[in-house]
């Protein structure tokens, strides 16, 4: 199978496996790659200590935030100018790529109050932080929030090239911000002794990286640069995207929402059982962000051809994607379960938070399996247009389920019994999931 990466694919024909996986490789790497900023900081930051990696973990879900909503404008624009230019309308796909940036920045701007020392303590606080945490807390968040701005460009420049069939692109900007990311942190944080801050800081730079490169990518393709010039309509064109994109951001905003919680109830056990789910959740979501990067990939393919009205190759796109999704996750999960020393290894965190994360890596795995199912829902209902499908069930599993299991086994089992409330919320929503996958298969063989 000869699949040209680096070159746009033709989504309305052709091979299925060929283009979707032509689309998904470079695409699962860019997410892969965009997430290890996270895994990189929580691996520098478990050497400084317990109360620096659980300072992490309460700050991360503000990087989430930012991050849903880049999504929500990123998956909105990409799907929009994707169909658009099925249906052969430049000057919407022009209008639709001009609008994106201005929205998104607009989106983060109340993020920006964290900025402020006294919200910041207050914000934290809430959240169970206290004494020498609140300090660590806003070194880290300060440098993280300077740098979402650029965050934002990079995702909206990624949605101009995915819309075009290039995930390429992408992908060479997320490794390089990344490469230097790698490089950076040690420096800051140890050998210029900035310490938690310069894990930040380091994030920032390696964001900067991406976007130069991006940009200079966008003009050598001839397509459009994002910019945060007023044009016409530029308000309707927000509502076009907001309609798609608001549902997307909501999707995605459940789950900082849900972990911020599931801190709360950790909290209440120590620092220890926080910092150890910080690990596993860094873990896991590194693990299953192939998985994350494929589905979002299929979502221009799948809109593109409902454009073209080429119903079949929806559907076989769909079960393409189950195929593979099973063949990764499988030694994955096996890995996790078998091997969670190893995978702990990079981490030089105490010994209590060593253990809990090894017993957290491994009870977690036992759901993966079942994470394909409501990744397929996403891409379908996002290629469809009928965003709030995934949105209702991701909100069940991580926030109606997961944190009512976590309160009830945290109560009987303490921060061990805790741990359980992932695979378990996984399986119920993989109900959910299936329902509503099948109801919308259900509408693509009626069409």
């Amino acid at each position: 199978m000869n699949l040209s990466l680096s070159k746009p694919v033709d989504m309305g024909s052709g091979s299925i496996p060929r283009v979707v996986l032509a689309l998904a490789i470079p695409a699962m790497m860019s997410m892969f790659f965009q997430n290890l900023y996270a895994f990189i900081d929580t691996m520098f930051i478990s050497w400084l200590g317990t109360v620096p990696l659980a300072a992490q973990a309460l700050s991360i879900p503000i990087f989430y935030v930012a991050l849903s909503l880049g999504k929500g404008v990123q998956v909105g624009t990409a799907a929009l100018i994707s169909r658009t230019r099925g249906e052969n309308n430049l000057e919407k796909v022009e209008a639709l790529a001009g609008a994106a940036l201005p929205l998104l920045l607009l989106a983060i701007l109340p993020i920006f109050l964290l900025l402020v020392p006294g919200i910041s303590d207050t914000f934290f606080g809430l959240m169970g932080a206290k004494g020498e945490m609140l300090a660590q807390v806003y070194s880290y968040t300060f440098w993280l929030v300077l740098g979402f701005p650029v965050m934002a460009y990079v995702m909206v420049a990624e949605a101009i090239f995915m819309s075009h069939g290039d995930t390429f692109t992408p992908m060479k900007a997320m490794l390089l911000g990344n490469g230097a990311n790698l490089i950076l942190a040690p420096l800051l944080m140890f050998a210029l002794d900035f310490g938690i801050a310069g894990a930040s800081m380091a994030m920032l730079l390696g964001q900067i990286l991406s976007a130069i490169y991006i940009r200079a990518r966008l003009k050598q393709s001839g397509l459009f640069v994002p910019t945060v010039k007023r044009q016409s309509e530029i308000i309707k064109t927000w509502k076009e995207i907001g309609r798609l994109g608001a549902f997307v951001a909501l999707t995605f905003l459940i789950s900082p929402v849900s972990l911020t919680l599931i801190n709360g109830v950790l909290a209440s056990f120590g620092a220890a059982p926080v910092a150890a789910w910080n690990i596993m959740s860094r873990l896991e979501m590194l693990g299953l962000l192939p998985l994350n990067g494929m589905a979002a990939s299929m979502i221009p393919f799948l809109s593109f051809n409902l454009g073209q009205y080429k119903y079949q190759r929806i559907k076989d796109g769909i079960k393409f994607f189950f195929v593979v999704a099973v063949i990764f996750v499988l030694p994955m999960m096996t890995i996790f379960i078998l091997l969670p020393q190893y995978l702990m290894f990079p981490f030089r965190a105490s010994t209590e938070v060593m253990e809990l994360g090894k017993h957290a890596i491994r009870i977690a795995a036992f759901g993966h399996i079942l994470a394909p199912i409501e990744l397929a829902l996403y891409s379908l209902a996002q290629g469809l247009q009928k965003p709030w499908y995934p949105m209702f069930t991701l909100g069940m599993r991580v926030i109606v389920l997961r944190y009512t299991l976590a309160l009830y086994l945290g109560a009987h089992w303490g921060a061990f019994g805790i741990f359980w409330c992932q695979p378990s919320s996984m399986a119920l929503g993989a109900i959910i999931s299936s329902v509503m996958l099948w109801k919308l298969m259900q509408r693509v063989e009626a069409m």
